[in-house]
């Protein structure tokens, strides 16, 4: 599933929250990239802007590709530096004893754990890549793969897998989505549509779903003696 957090769920705060961190960036970047001379007139005082015109978003000595800590003239650069800053205190906070934090159950696999708490990795773990990892990395049958779901059980292998993945689609996305967005603004206004148009949608596939076919299906298990019944006789 591409982009798993963007969908519109206004119930659920962890999906309302995943959307905004992503969505904010792209749509405030737009504004002071696009629109910095309305900016400038509304807030002369406040926004000193001079900087947009001298940015470049790679190095200036050609290259492209740059070895993080670099080149940080540039917004490539600087990019991954930001990522990096984030990335790896996140996976020495898991390593430390964040993997283990939601766990249902101990080490032992039968005592309950009582978990408080819970991370961005096993809410996105949750929602599908468990069974996509098991099924094509690990070899893992999906019946396992939901049972670690429910029990928000995964190993290194799975947070390896999963932290590599976020780690190439979010350089990935520096220069195959960041450059054009520096370069056209119709393309930016584009993708912000998409991302809007995206999160939308899957909110109102949800609610549909909520207040059609979930309730049909709990209202046939609820009532399958009698169907059962009506049907043989």
């Amino acid at each position: 599933i591409v982009l798993p957090f963007v969908a519109c769920l206004f119930h659920d705060l962890n999906t309302m929250t995943g959307f905004f961190i992503h969505i904010m960036p792209p749509l405030v970047t737009y504004t002071f990239m696009w629109h910095s001379a309305e900016i400038k007139e509304t807030w002369p005082s406040l926004f000193d802007l001079s900087h947009l015109s001298d940015m470049h978003y790679f190095p200036t000595n050609g290259s492209i590709f740059v070895v993080p800590g670099t080149e940080l003239d540039s917004i490539v650069g600087n990019a991954i530096v930001l990522y990096l800053a984030w990335w790896m205190p996140y996976v020495i906070f898991m390593l430390l004893g964040g993997l283990d934090l939601p766990k249902k159950f101990q080490a032992d696999g039968v005592t309950p754990a009582n978990p408080k708490f819970d991370t961005v990795f096993h809410s996105t773990m949750r929602g599908g890549p468990c069974i996509t990892i098991g099924k094509i990395f690990r070899g893992r049958s999906k019946k396992d793969s939901l049972q670690q779901m429910e029990e928000n059980s995964f190993d290194l292998i799975d947070f390896f897998i999963y932290m590599g993945f976020h780690m190439l689609s979010a350089i990935l996305a520096v220069y195959v989505i960041g450059y054009p967005c520096f370069i056209s603004q119709n393309f930016h206004l584009f993708m912000l549509i998409v991302i809007t148009v995206l999160a939308v949608t899957r909110g109102a596939q949800r609610y549909t779903y909520y207040s059609t076919r979930m309730y049909s299906r709990a209202l046939r298990r609820q009532f399958a003696y009698v169907l059962d019944s009506s049907k043989e006789s």
